[in-house]
C-alpha cells in the first residue's frame, strides 16, 4: 500500500518532507551536541518512522549535506558578488574579511563547519536497501572546497600583489589574515556584536597591510 500524502502529488509530498527532516537534521545540528544526528533523533523530530527517511535520503551524511547545501553555496556567491570589480589587493583583502564575518553573523560559523566538517555515519544510520527514487544531488563538499580555493586565491592573491609573489612575508601574512577571520567567527560564536567584530577585523587587515606595504624593502 503506497503511504499517504498530505500534498497534491506525490513530489510535492515528497519535497514537504524532505524540508521537515533537512530542518529536523539542521536543529540538531546547531545543539552542538556530540552525535546528536541521528536517524533516530531527526525522525522523531520529523514526525516520521524512523526507516521511513530512507524513502527520502540516502544516509545522514546526506542529510548533512543537505543542510550544508543550505547556507555555502549562497555565501561564497556573495562573496564572489563582493569581490567583483574590486582590483585593489587592500580593498580585496578588506571586502573578503567584512562579507565572510557578514556571512558568517547570518548563518552562524561554527555548527555550520562542523557539519562540513563531520561526515561519520553511526552503525545503523545508512539505508538498509537501496532507495528507487533518487534524491537532489547535493554539493555540501564541493561547496567547502570551492570556499577555500577563494580563500586561498583573493587572500594569498592580495598579499602577493602587495609584497610581491616570492616575499616570505606575503604567505605569512596570507595565513594570518585568515586566522584575524577564523578568530572573527569564534568571536561572532561567542556572542559578541557583528559590527564590532567586523569593524576591528577590517582596520585590522588594513593596518597590516599598511604598515607591511610601508616598510617594505
Amino acid at each position: 500500500m503506497p503511504p499517504k500524502i498530505d500534498a497534491p502529488s506525490v513530489a510535492q509530498h515528497r519535497a514537504q518532507v524532505q524540508e521537515r527532516l533537512v530542518d529536523a537534521a539542521e536543529a540538531l545540528l546547531r545543539s552542538g551536541e556530540d552525535g546528536a544526528l541521528t536517524a533516530g533523533a531527526v525522525s522523531a523530530a520529523a514526525g516520521i518512522a524512523r526507516n521511513s527517511i530512507y524513502r527520502y535520503v540516502d544516509s545522514v551524511d546526506e542529510l548533512r549535506d543537505l543542510v550544508v547545501d543550505r547556507y555555502l553555496p549562497a555565501w561564497q556567491d556573495a562573496v564572489d558578488a563582493a569581490l567583483a570589480g574590486v582590483d585593489d589587493p587592500v580593498e580585496r583583502l578588506v571586502t573578503w574579511v567584512r562579507v565572510n564575518l557578514e556571512q558568517s553573523s547570518a548563518a552562524g560559523h561554527g555548527w555550520l563547519m562542523e557539519a562540513a566538517r563531520t561526515r561519520h555515519t553511526p552503525a545503523g544510520d545508512v539505508a538498509p536497501t537501496t532507495r528507487t527514487t533518487p534524491t537532489t544531488p547535493t554539493q555540501g563538499l564541493a561547496s567547502v572546497d570551492r570556499a577555500h580555493t577563494t580563500m586561498r586565491e583573493v587572500v594569498g592573491g592580495a598579499w602577493e600583489q602587495l609584497l610581491g609573489r616570492r616575499s616570505k612575508r606575503a604567505a605569512v601574512a596570507a595565513t594570518m589574515t585568515m586566522s584575524l577571520v577564523e578568530n572573527g567567527f569564534r568571536q561572532l560564536d561567542a556572542g559578541h556584536s557583528p559590527s564590532v567584530v567586523i569593524d576591528v577585523s577590517t582596520r585590522a587587515v588594513a593596518g597590516m597591510a599598511e604598515s607591511l606595504t610601508d616598510d617594505r624593502s
